[in-house]
């Protein structure tokens, strides 16, 4: 009996499924969210954008603000000498040859308002060259007692014209720091000029010089007419006066605390001030201390 084969046929198959509901829903939950936060999130965008840039403006603006008010200044103060040079020539011309004094005294009009001129413009250019840190000197050790002792010296004449005491307080060691000599000599040498200018006879004025938490302590401190506090943040703005009329008689630019606050920050310091009207002034410049050593 033969063998018979038997091919057997597949038991079958399963077919498994699954409902899609759920990713339905997830989809649409997610196409709802980029529906809604989208234009939300481009909305914080655009404001956020406009915020920074408004931010970012702002020092430009400043900038730009401070340029047209120095303009305006600048103008202002060359036209006052310059309107009187003017007509002081004018009247040069008008004056008859055969009266020599009044000639002469015309003339001396004409030096005056010509040296204020010269004054300004010096002192602006120093002002630019501070602020583009352009000087050709580099920063060298500068002994501040040596400093000090000169300036005291050099002004003792003009307080003792003007019946004002000037005295320095010098410690017994020699305080050095690094910087530009002939600019701290102009710095301490305006502090020094304003104390004795806005000081009545009979009062004093005193220069002390200190160091300590590495620091070097410069102050000018007078018993003059002193400063509304109103006015303390002013004055280290180019053109800005407290006395505008005394400044202009004694030949004032306006210039000098400004150029004392940019010669600080060239030399990494700061300069403050403390006043009371009727009372006095104090200034106090503070400068990175490079060195102490003992007088021998």
């Amino acid at each position: 009996m033969a063998d018979k084969t038997s091919s057997h046929p597949s038991w079958g198959y399963i077919q498994i499924g699954r409902t899609l509901a759920p990713f339905d829903s997830e989809a649409r939950r997610i196409q709802l969210i980029f529906v809604v936060s989208f234009p939300l999130a481009l909305g914080l965008v655009a404001v956020s954008s406009w915020w920074l840039s408004g931010l970012a403006m702002q020092p430009i603006y400043q900038s730009y603000q401070q340029q047209q008010q120095f303009t305006a200044n600048a103008a202002h103060e060359l036209r006052s000498p310059l309107a009187s040079l003017l007509a002081t020539v004018e009247a040069i011309l008008r004056v008859p040859q055969s009266n020599p004094q009044q000639m002469q005294t015309m003339l001396q009009t004409v030096e005056r308002q010509g040296r204020r001129l010269s004054h300004l413009i010096a002192d602006l250019l120093f002002l630019t060259s501070l602020e583009q840190n352009s000087s050709p000197k580099p920063f060298q050790p500068c002994c501040l007692n040596d400093l000090i002792s000169d300036l005291t010296e050099e002004f003792l004449e003009l307080a003792t014209i003007a019946e004002i005491h000037l005295v320095n307080q010098i410690p017994n060691y020699k305080i050095y720091v690094l910087g530009n000599e002939s600019q701290l000599y102009r710095l301490v040498s305006n502090l020094i000029a304003n104390a004795i200018q806005y000081t009545p006879s009979g009062g004093h004025v005193v220069i002390s010089l200190t160091a300590r938490d590495r620091t070097a302590f410069i102050s000018v401190k007078d018993t003059g007419i002193g400063i509304a506090s109103a006015q303390q943040t002013r004055i280290f703005e180019r053109f800005y006066r407290v006395d505008s009329d005394r400044s202009r008689k004694t030949g004032g630019t306006g210039l000098g605390l400004a150029i004392v606050q940019a010669i600080s920050q060239v030399h990494q310091g700061s300069i403050q001030v403390q006043s009371e009207l009727g009372q006095g002034t104090i200034f106090t410049l503070r400068l990175p201390l490079m060195y102490e050593s003992k007088i021998p």
